[in-house]
């Protein structure tokens, strides 16, 4: 049984992948499995997956019977993860080496959830975003910090978590707001551990798109009023283009 488990949700990543894959090879602490959740991609991204994958026993592939989306890649991957310390990883993103090593001596002495900061790369711009040292569920109503790429939390002390997959986007956020609903904190790793990489079409890009999303969160999942639910969908918004305004 590995000590720390990956997941990372592939659909027609096959451009982007070659990296991600070198970025975990390449981890400095071996004490882990990764858990990789084709998504029924069109690219032939499972086929290329696979033969990439084949010669590692820790490496796992798994295809999905159908098309679900993220939120279902992701929780077909947690329903199979044998790990203690849980953390994902997009198939476009990188970690650094000792991503994985400074994240478990962070979240031992730290946990039982840690976020790192990471570099936020895009065609036209490279900036770094550092997490605060404290994260609680009342701050992450207002903004959130948390990241799939850098976030590792401990299932023996949080438990068995999944995604929401009724929710087209902003799950997430929902992720997390449910975790620390349970008065976890999360602590920030004051390390930049990996790279983000931001698309053209990345979900996170666009916020204003992504508004009633973010209104579904509050009042749908978190049960807010509507209108307490639209006064956080605002400092949501505003948090998000300050979080944002060096991204080009």
């Amino acid at each position: 049984m590995s000590l720390v488990s990956i997941i990372t949700p592939v659909y027609n990543a096959k451009k982007w992948f070659k990296e991600t894959f070198e970025s975990v090879l390449n981890q400095s602490f071996k004490d882990f499995e990764w858990i990789i959740v084709d998504d029924c991609s069109t690219d032939n991204s499972f086929d290329y997956v696979s033969n990439l994958v084949k010669d590692y026993s820790n490496f796992k592939l798994i295809k999905a019977e159908k098309n679900g989306g993220t939120a279902k890649a992701r929780n077909i991957g947690l329903r199979n993860a044998q790990g203690r310390y849980i953390t994902f990883l997009d198939a476009d993103d990188i970690l650094d080496p000792t991503y994985l090593e400074e994240q478990v001596k962070f979240i031992k002495d730290n946990g039982p959830v840690v976020s790192a900061g990471y570099i936020r790369l895009t065609p036209k711009s490279k900036s770094e975003f550092m997490v605060p040292k404290d994260v609680t569920y009342k701050s992450v109503l207002k903004t959130c910090p948390l990241s799939c790429l850098t976030t590792m939390y401990d299932k023996d002390v949080v438990g068995e978590r999944y995604f929401p997959e009724d929710l087209k986007k902003c799950e997430d956020h929902t992720f997390w707001l449910d975790i620390l609903k349970d008065g976890h904190v999360a602590h920030g790793n004051p390390k930049v551990l990996a790279t983000y990489r931001i698309l053209e079409n990345s979900k996170s890009r666009n916020k204003f798109k992504l508004i009633k999303y973010e209104f579904r969160v509050y009042h749908k999942t978190q049960k807010i009023n509507w209108f307490k639910s639209w006064y956080y969908v605002f400092c949501w918004a505003i948090n998000g283009k300050k979080k944002y305004k060096n991204v080009k």
